[in-house]
């Protein structure tokens, strides 16, 4: 079975399946779950937070992990299971990218959905302004 986790420093985790529940509709990100950690956890209970939730998954789900930061403590932290586990972490969350994998198809396999989510984090960075000039001073894109 496919898994999802956001994973974040402070409540952007929860807060950000929340917003793509209210997009989506909520029966899209039932099955994901949220990590966040704030500056006083410890290593320990960072790692506990990960060992509690991974026990409730069976070892041969496929888990994507998506993180708010690259190099970040949860990050970091969760990179210690992809030897023990069918872990696949994207850093770099945004809510584009969080709707896409809550929509997303589990009969494509994993490692092209993996590629789908941060080709669609990138592409919906974008400079508005940019964008508006280029269209002649249209406020609309």
């Amino acid at each position: 079975m496919r898994r999802f986790l956001t994973a974040s420093h402070g409540p952007l985790s929860e807060a950000i399946l929340q917003s793509a529940s209210l997009i989506a509709g909520q029966e899209a990100f039932s099955g994901f779950r949220s990590i966040s950690v704030i500056m006083s956890d410890s290593r320990e209970t960072v790692m506990g937070r990960i060992d509690q939730l991974f026990s409730q998954y069976d070892p041969e789900d496929e888990i994507i992990a998506i993180t708010d930061v690259f190099g970040g403590s949860i990050t970091n932290a969760l990179t210690e299971y992809i030897s023990l586990r069918k872990l696949h972490i994207v850093a770099g969350m945004n809510l584009p990218l969080v709707l896409e994998a809550g929509l997303s198809d589990e009969s494509i396999p994993v490692e092209e959905l993996v590629k789908n989510l941060q080709a669609t984090g990138h592409e919906q960075i974008l400079y508005v302004n940019d964008m508006i000039d280029q269209n002649n001073g249209e406020d609309e894109i």
